[in-house]
């Protein structure tokens, strides 16, 4: 039998046993707490992550997407920027027009001849309000233009100093009516006719024949002073035919319909002269645009020669392009936007001319050629100054050229003048 000091024992242990899976049970069950504890935190934090990258996403798509906000902030710029230079188109607009209304309420003061020749490249080619119409518009701004003043060279004459000089803008039509008078169509004195050629009959003239020299000592007024053909006198060779020729442009009696009297015109011949017309070029051409300077020299047996310098006594024609030789595509370019003035057309086929459209190899100068008896100066098209027979069945235009009377100023008209052109009305 046991003892119940030995039982004691036994109900200790026992007492023990319990008591030590009590604490291993509730070991466990900590750990397992620990355990579902930890598992929620690392679910939650897995998934939070995951939100906050879908947001993450979201804002990126917001921010820099096609319509996000960095685009939009990118156009709200571009538009503001537009804005903002539209604004400023629309007040130079504004101040530009304003500035009109002023100058108009404010005519620009008269500009004289002495003004004009020390600055010929401003106002040479400028339109000159003058009342004879080419075109047939009535619109008398855009017949003529500002040609030659006299004193821009040096060595003019008295004669010729203080003068303005204006020319046809363009090849003036044959049937202009009052070129038609000119030249004596319709008459029994028929002294040039339009060119036979066909297409070169609407813009081009020739004379059919050599005429009988016309006398101009007898005129009211010398051409050959105001005019500048001094290098060479036509008296000494009444005979010839080329002067016969240019003894029609020369006569101030026959170019009498274009001087209109209330517009201060004085006097007007057929075409500018070869010393004129070299002059007027040399005024104004800038070597850097590739072309040159030329002279006439009139001492030759029948006419004027032209070239590099006045005592040329071998070249009859003269190229003024750098190269001595036609146009090519870039001088046709600045003779076009520069020197139009001289040169009107770059081409001779389907020429469109104050309204009229035909063929046109350039235009008459009032001088007779060194080159033979029958050769008389013009401008080519293409750039030469040179020579043709005056019976040439293509023939040449004409510009006529009008000498206003002495004293008189130009002064800009504004309601005339753009961003094309401007316009000078000839005041006294």
């Amino acid at each position: 039998m046991k003892t119940k000091q030995m039982k004691n024992q036994e109900g200790e242990k026992e007492k023990q046993m319990r008591q030590s899976n009590m604490n291993e049970r509730k070991v466990k069950e900590g750990k397992m707490k620990i355990l579902r504890e930890h598992g929620i935190t690392l679910v939650a934090l897995v998934v939070t992550i995951i939100i906050m990258l879908i947001l993450a996403g979201i804002v990126l798509r917001m921010a820099i997407g096609e319509n996000g906000l960095f685009e939009m902030s990118k156009k709200s710029t571009n538009k503001y920027k537009e804005a903002e230079a539209n604004e400023s188109r629309e007040m130079g607009k504004a101040g530009n027009e304003i500035s009109n209304i002023i100058e108009s309420l404010t005519p620009p003061a008269p500009i004289d001849a002495s003004e004009m020749a020390t600055s010929p490249k401003k106002y040479y080619g400028q339109y000159v309000n003058y009342g004879v119409d080419l075109n047939g518009d009535e619109d008398y701004t855009n017949d003529w233009r500002l040609f030659y003043v006299g004193g821009s060279d040096e060595n003019d004459s008295d004669d010729v100093k203080g003068r303005i000089y204006l020319i046809a803008a363009d090849y003036v039509p044959m049937e202009n009516s009052t070129l038609k008078g000119a030249m004596g169509n319709g008459t029994s004195k028929a002294m040039m006719k339009p060119a036979t050629s066909s297409g070169y009959e609407t813009l081009s003239a020739n004379w059919p024949s050599a005429p009988a020299y016309q006398e101009l000592t007898g005129l009211k007024t010398d051409p050959t002073k105001l005019f500048m053909h001094e290098g060479y006198d036509l008296s000494r060779n009444k005979t010839v035919e080329n002067s016969r020729c240019v003894s029609i442009l020369l006569n101030t009696d026959n170019w009498s319909g274009f001087v209109n009297k209330e517009y201060y015109g004085e006097v007007a011949i057929g075409g500018p002269t070869v010393e004129m017309w070299c002059k007027a070029w040399n005024a104004v051409v800038d070597e850097e645009d590739g072309f040159r300077k030329i002279f006439p020299n009139g001492n030759g047996t029948s006419g004027y020669y032209v070239g590099v310098d006045a005592t040329q006594t071998s070249t009859y024609g003269y190229y003024i392009t750098s190269s001595g030789s036609a146009f090519n595509t870039t001088e046709k370019d600045t003779i076009a936007k520069n020197y139009n003035v001289f040169f009107p057309h770059t081409e001779n086929t389907s020429v469109t001319a104050n309204g009229a459209t035909g063929n046109c190899y350039g235009y008459w100068l009032a001088s007779p050629s060194a080159g033979t008896t029958t050769n008389v100066m013009l401008v080519n098209y293409n750039g030469g100054v040179n020579y043709g027979n005056y019976s040439y069945t293509n023939g040449y235009g004409l510009r006529p050229v009008v000498c206003l009377q002495s004293g008189v100023k130009l002064q800009k008209n504004t309601a005339k003048s753009d961003d094309t052109k401007t316009v000078y009305d000839i005041v006294k």
